[in-house]
C-alpha cells in the first residue's frame, strides 16, 4: 500500500482581517480528538519554549482549514474559498497578533495519523522553525479525517 504525505509551511508578519465564511457544519470532514493529540505532540518538543497555550479560535481557525483540506482536495495554505491564514485566524476571532504561521499535512493510510503529522513537520525544516518559535504563544490544531485520509493544520500567533 502506498503513503501519501504532503506538508506545508506559511509564516506570516501581519494580519489580514476579511476572508469568506465555511463554518465546521457546512463541510463533510470528521473532526475528533486527533487535534489534541497533535497539541500534545507539538508541546512535548516545545520544552525550550514552554507550552504554547491553546486557543479555541486559533483552533476553529484550524478547523476549518483541515475540513476544507480534505472536503476540497486544498493542498496549501489558500483555502478553496481564497482564504489564508491570516484571514481564518482573524474571522475565527483572533485579531491581535502581530505574528501568525500555519502548518498543514496530508497523509494516507498508515501515514494518516496524528504522530506521522508530528514527526513529519520536525524533518521539514520551515514546519520546524514554526514549531520551535518561541514567539507563538498561542495555537490551535485541527485534524480532519475519512477514514483513509487525515489532514492536520496549526495555526500559531504570538504578541
Amino acid at each position: 500500500m502506498a503513503k501519501k504525505i504532503k506538508i506545508v509551511a506559511a509564516f506570516s508578519m501581519c494580519p489580514v482581517f476579511i476572508t469568506a465564511l465555511c463554518s465546521t457544519t457546512d463541510c463533510a470532514a470528521r473532526a475528533d480528538d486527533s487535534g489534541t493529540a497533535v497539541y500534545s505532540g507539538v508541546n512535548r518538543i516545545r520544552q525550550t519554549c514552554g507550552a504554547i497555550r491553546d486557543d479555541p479560535r486559533l483552533t476553529a481557525a484550524a478547523q476549518r482549514h483541515a475540513n476544507d483540506m480534505l472536503k476540497n482536495g486544498v493542498g496549501g495554505h489558500v483555502g478553496s474559498d481564497g482564504s489564508s491564514p491570516q484571514a481564518r485566524i482573524a474571522e475565527a476571532g483572533y485579531t491581535s497578533a502581530n505574528y501568525t504561521g500555519e502548518i498543514v499535512y496530508w497523509g494516507t493510510g498508515p501515514a494518516a495519523t496524528p504522530s506521522v503529522a508530528v514527526d513529519q513537520w520536525m524533518e521539514s525544516p520551515p514546519h520546524r522553525a514554526i514549531i520551535l518559535n518561541c514567539a507563538f504563544t498561542a495555537a490551535g490544531f485541527a485534524t480532519a479525517s475519512d477514514g483513509n485520509k487525515m489532514t492536520a493544520v496549526g495555526d500559531f500567533a504570538g504578541p
